[in-house]
């Protein structure tokens, strides 16, 4: 198994100490925003050498929030004809059940343990009622 971040990747394409021959599966989560952000050609760069390096059938995975149209052009690009795509949002039967309420508090990352505090105290909630049993 191989993880790394697309800079890091890239690095390490660039310094040979990578060898792609035996990758099984590649899989790029956040896709949308990776590449939303300008990793478009860093991500087709470590995709178009793990196609050429691979000796195996690869499997190459994206994950997304979001499926613009031009993430499936990506997709279409980079994998198999009979790609599927699962989208998550479009079905009313996955998704948040309606008597479920989302609640995000903003909050510095050091004040995050008095935040939840506060919440549990202001719905009479004990701090273990917030895990499965």
């Amino acid at each position: 198994m191989f993880v790394g971040t697309t800079g890091r990747v890239l690095d390490h394409m660039e310094r040979g100490n990578i060898d792609f021959s035996d990758v099984k599966t590649i899989i790029l989560d956040e896709a949308d925003v990776m590449l939303k952000l300008g990793f478009k050609e860093d991500v087709e760069k470590i995709l178009k050498q793990c196609k050429a390096e691979c000796t195996r059938d690869l499997q190459i995975c994206l994950f997304s929030a979001t499926i613009p149209d031009w993430i499936k052009s990506i997709a279409q690009e980079h994998m198999k004809n009979d790609f599927t795509v699962i989208d998550l949002a479009k079905d009313l039967s996955v998704r948040t059940a309606k008597h479920i309420n989302h609640l995000a508090i903003d909050c510095p990352f050091h004040e995050r343990l008095d935040a939840l505090s506060k919440v549990c105290k202001f719905f009479n909630l004990k701090f273990s009622d917030l895990f499965y049993q």
